[in-house]
């Protein structure tokens, strides 16, 4: 079942059409990466997703409580806010439940048969298990280190520069909850150790994914479906980057056949025509 569906979508700003009834959908726990020239729309798409963005034509159908989190390429914070507190933002809800379960345990020491209780003290269990939260300060410190961020904890984030800030982004989204989360070119500014913790984090996430990158080897180890926009549609490739290269490959071999096919019955026809109606 999809989380979402566009159906037959139309976009454009002014006389560029960016969209002609192109339709996408996307399935629970899908790594979908967006490929396309510059400017062909693939951060519109992430907007109309989102909701941002209206659509001129067609439909947007989506899933009720579907939450969905954006990461763009140029991320935006509170004004006057430390990188800490910037990550501690994301950790809320966690942290909520993990103080929750502790009260239900304290309550479960008056109340051993209270069923509501062991019922409450099962789901939230489950919703931290999920989200692979047990060890959460852990996994916190961890991400910190690993995108180069524990010098800048007590600093300003609109102090920092666009690399940091985007580390910083970075490292909340990576603990955001929700169904299926957005990435606007996350491999920016990043180094290779970075790029590979990266990758495997949202690997490991149980999330759907979309995102834009341009990084080939990111794509190829992290994508499930490779979409393409060209000339206002999307063309589906299953797989990494190398199947969508090869799969692509045999789509232009097979357009170019049927073009030398439409070549040639042109040639006899316009043969046909010189030689006169008889």
């Amino acid at each position: 079942m999809a989380l979402f569906s566009l159906l037959e979508m139309c976009k454009a700003y002014e006389h560029r059409v960016i969209f002609k009834n192109a339709s996408f959908s996307l399935k629970e726990g899908e790594r979908v990466a967006i490929v396309g020239k510059n400017g062909s729309g693939k951060t519109t798409l992430l907007k109309i997703i989102l909701g941002s963005c209206e659509l001129d034509g067609g439909e947007r159908i989506i899933q009720n409580n579907l939450s969905i989190s954006y990461l763009p390429q140029i991320p935006s914070f509170p004004s006057g806010i430390s990188v800490q507190e910037a990550i501690e933002q994301s950790l809320y809800e966690l942290k909520a439940k993990h103080q929750r379960l502790q009260e239900i345990n304290l309550l479960l020491q008056d109340e051993h048969n209270s069923k509501e209780l062991l019922a409450e003290f099962e789901k939230v269990s489950a919703y931290i298990q999920w989200h692979n939260a047990w060890d959460l300060e852990s996994k916190v410190q961890e991400v910190i280190e690993r995108f180069e961020l524990q010098h800048l904890k007590d600093r300003l984030v609109d102090s920092l520069s666009g690399g940091e800030q985007k580390r910083v982004a970075l490292c909340g989204i990576l603990f955001k909850q929700c169904d299926v989360l957005m990435l606007d070119e996350p491999t920016n500014h990043l180094d290779v150790e970075m790029v590979e913790f990266l990758e495997q984090k949202l690997a490991e996430l149980k999330t759907s994914l979309i995102f834009i990158s341009h990084d080939r080897y990111f794509i190829d180890h992290l994508a499930t479906r490779v979409i393409e926009i060209d000339h206002g549609g999307i063309l589906s490739f299953d797989g990494g980057y190398r199947s969508y290269l090869g799969k692509k490959e045999e789509l232009l071999k097979a357009l170019s056949k049927e073009h030398d096919i439409l070549l040639k019955l042109l040639k006899n026809e316009e043969e046909w025509l010189r030689r006169g109606v008889k």
